[in-house]
């Protein structure tokens, strides 16, 4: 049986405050959830680049808790990652066997974060670089583009796929120790051969890998915010019609 006029809970005083307050917050978030979705990836970008900035500046306690902080979330080897701030300048990348000689241990290559020589990593690694940049600029043109494109979560699994296999292959050559990744002869043999040795082997700007982290990466992250606004503009409209219409019979929002 539905609830009558008379089975209705009434909340008054301060009760009825936070109650209206908490809707409050509901309704900015269904009126503003794009915005603050991008500027939490946008966020999470900015940190990458920050640590980098605090070393640099002097600060490294400042630094290695951007390093902790987004750690959990990727594996941040410094040959996949970007390194700052270098007597070279710009964004600089080194291979395994040049981060050895400049001190890194190969017991534990995530804790080398550089030096003022060669600069200081990224705390993002270069596939999530591109992830997350990615989210940023898909979800403002999702947003500029009235809410196109729409895509299901089947596109999402596609839009996946390249992402999943590069990083499993990846995990295969480096785990298993055939290290095919690292040659690339599959790439050889596919293309003939008809770039340059440099650009099938290693993992700095311009070789193979570095090509396939960000295409890869880039392909996800558009893919991941274009099914999440489509999932989450439906869902937050509905969740905005039902609340608006009563916050505004209060006078709570205009």
């Amino acid at each position: 049986m539905a609830p009558t006029e008379n089975d209705r809970i009434v909340v008054t005083g301060r009760t009825r405050s936070i109650v209206i307050t908490l809707q409050k917050i509901i309704l900015f978030v269904t009126r503003y959830w794009l915005l603050l979705a991008v500027l939490l990836a946008w966020i999470i970008l900015a940190l990458g680049f920050l640590a980098p900035v605090f070393m640099a500046a002097g600060l490294p306690g400042a630094g290695q808790w951007v390093y902790e902080f987004l750690a959990p979330h990727n594996h941040q080897l410094p040959q996949r990652s970007y390194f700052l701030f270098g007597q070279s300048g710009g964004f600089q990348t080194y291979s395994l066997e040049q981060l050895l000689k400049f001190g890194a241990d190969p017991h534990n290559l995530q804790a080398f974060t550089g030096n003022a020589e060669i600069g200081y990593k990224t705390a993002l690694n270069h596939r999530m670089i591109a992830i997350f940049a990615a989210i940023v600029v898909g979800g403002l043109g999702w947003g500029l583009a009235g809410g196109r494109p729409k895509i299901s979560f089947v596109w999402l699994v596609v839009l996946a796929l390249p992402l999943l296999t590069d990083g499993i292959s990846h995990m295969i050559s480096d785990n298993g120790g055939s290290g095919f990744r690292a040659s690339n002869a599959w790439a050889i043999a596919l293309t003939s051969g008809i770039f340059s040795p440099s650009f099938y082997q290693g993992t700095t700007i311009g070789t193979l890998n570095w090509w396939l982290r960000n295409l890869t990466g880039v392909v996800f992250g558009l893919g991941l915010i274009w099914f999440l606004c489509t999932f989450l503009s439906v869902r937050f409209a509905a969740v905005r019609a039902k609340l608006e219409p009563k916050l505004r019979r209060i006078g709570a929002v205009k």
